[in-house]
């Protein structure tokens, strides 16, 4: 602690001042934090933020986490990008391969 008067640093525990002999100032006591009042508050924080969370689902609100709904597609269920190997062609229950894959065999 630093004395009011002159500003010299003096330890912890003294009652007057090593340097100009004046009475230091007694240190406040500092409060101390009941644990188990401080969880109680974080408890009730987060029980508050899980009944605004459901009300808000509830409400059809859609939180940027969790579980998302399913991405639309077109009615026959093509997702608008062919498969790797092979493509769909006139036939839709026929599958050629494609070209790239095709011409293989003649090339030397």
């Amino acid at each position: 602690m630093n004395c009011p008067n002159c500003g010299t640093y003096n330890p912890e525990g003294r009652d007057i001042c090593w340097r100009c002999d004046k009475p230091l100032p007694k240190p406040k006591a500092q409060k101390k934090r009941d644990p188990q009042k401080t969880a109680r508050t974080w408890l009730y924080i987060a029980i508050a933020a899980f009944i605004v969370i459901t009300i808000l689902q509830t409400c059809g609100f859609r939180l940027p986490f969790g579980p998302q709904p399913p991405q639309e597609q077109e009615p026959s269920g093509y997702s608008g990008s062919p498969p790797p190997i092979a493509r769909l062609v006139e036939k839709p229950w026929a599958i050629q391969p494609t070209p790239r894959f095709k011409d293989l065999g003649t090339m030397a």
